[in-house]
């Protein structure tokens, strides 16, 4: 059985429901899921059956179903365009976090009395966990669906959402506040019910990530490259391009595919590279020798100690990945250079004769790169590495 672990972020959580997609599609099935503040929100749907109406929910979403304030006045801070007021007004609602004041999240509230469906989640015989912290105890509180009174659900998923700025109600008589300041990934909570195969989707918001034994565990962490915009930012682009994001982020996890920016079927292994490597003529050598000044030594030395390393620094490669990685990486990067279309799935061949097709273009201009490079100057010096990038492209494939 699969676990799900819902890292907490705000308006971060729309990768959350991208990555859902996927695992449905995938047909992976899960059995529990533990989450804290906008995880927690995303894994009741989840848990309770409606992810389709969790999909539809983020895919329209706007500052109006989340706060009851001025949608232009959020949407001004929201773009960075804050004038002295509205500085003020930011200051005067985390103040007003200790007196009860504060943004007023009535709508987010309502949103949630329309669509959690307590008994649905009680009787889906999955397992659900969250995270909030108590305030007036001054303690965590990590709590499965069992542990919550008859009737709260919704008032407890509030309590693991309350960040600082947001204003606060009260269960029984206590306050609560977000459970990112605690435990914003609460693995901890699916591997007590005995959970084995774990999915972690991170957000990378501010908040406590707590370290977890991972022994006997199978975990698979899918997490983005891309920033997904601040904590508050409802802002309906962002959304939909982080639920894109989320989905084929967890395809590449699932699928085992490659690529960095792009989404890239493996290709022949690493000896098949290797194997193109070694097959490269004389001309397109002395062409990479000249590039990266290396003089004075045998081709293929110079290709695989020197070049191929060198290409790998520009790139930012990780020193432990192989040939095939500094290969796909390589043409990933020039895809991303040429701006083609990102969010689809590619097969190495289909992706490489694009890119030749758009470095081809290029090699009917006469000035290449090599024509202007100055003699004993650090080529790195002088051009940009897109420009590096495109060259190398241009010889090696």
């Amino acid at each position: 059985m699969h676990g799900l672990v819902l890292e907490g972020g705000g308006a971060k959580g729309s990768y959350h429901i991208g990555v859902y997609k996927a695992l449905i599609e995938e047909g992976i099935e899960i059995k529990g899921v533990a989450g804290t503040s906008v995880g927690a929100l995303n894994g009741a749907m989840i848990v309770q059956g409606d992810f389709e109406k969790a999909y539809d929910i983020w895919h329209e979403i706007s500052y109006s179903k989340i706060f009851n304030t001025n949608e232009d006045e959020l949407n001004r801070v929201a773009a960075g365009k804050l004038s002295k007021e509205d500085i003020s007004y930011l200051i005067d609602s985390f103040r007003g976090f200790f007196t009860d004041k504060g943004l007023d999240i009535a709508p987010l509230k309502n949103l949630l009395i329309e669509l959690i469906d307590e008994e649905k989640i009680r009787n889906s015989g999955k397992d659900f966990g969250i995270v909030t912290v108590s305030l007036t105890d001054l303690k965590p509180l990590e709590i499965y669906i069992e542990d919550i009174p008859s009737g709260q659900v919704v008032e407890y998923l509030m309590a693991s959402a309350y960040l600082p700025v947001f204003k606060t109600e009260r269960i029984d008589g206590k306050k609560y506040i977000d459970g990112g300041i605690y435990n914003n990934l609460p693995v901890n909570l699916l591997k007590n019910k005995g959970y084995k195969d774990l999915i972690l989707v991170r957000t990378h918001a501010p908040g406590v990530v707590r370290r977890i034994n991972s022994e006997g565990l199978n975990i698979i962490t899918i997490s983005p490259k891309d920033n997904l915009g601040k904590v508050l930012d409802f802002d309906r682009e962002t959304v939909r391009h982080n639920i894109k994001l989320g989905y084929f982020d967890a395809l590449r996890a699932l699928r085992g595919l490659k690529g960095h920016h792009y989404y890239i079927e493996p290709i022949k292994g690493e000896n098949y590279v290797i194997n193109y490597l070694l097959d490269l003529d004389e001309e397109r050598i002395f062409k990479l020798k000249e590039l990266f000044k290396v003089d004075s030594i045998p081709n293929n030395r110079a290709l695989f100690e020197f070049i191929i390393p060198k290409v790998a620094a520009i790139l930012g490669v990780e020193k432990e990945a192989d040939y095939e990685d500094i290969f796909i990486f390589l043409l990933d990067k020039l895809a991303e250079i040429y701006e083609l279309e990102r969010f689809k799935i590619y097969c190495y061949d289909e992706l490489l004769n694009l890119v030749k097709e758009n470095l081809n273009l290029e090699k009917n201009n006469k000035t290449s790169i090599i024509d202007r490079i100055i003699e004993k100057v650090d080529l790195l010096t002088i051009f940009t590495k897109g420009e590096i990038i495109k060259e190398v492209g241009k010889i090696i494939l």
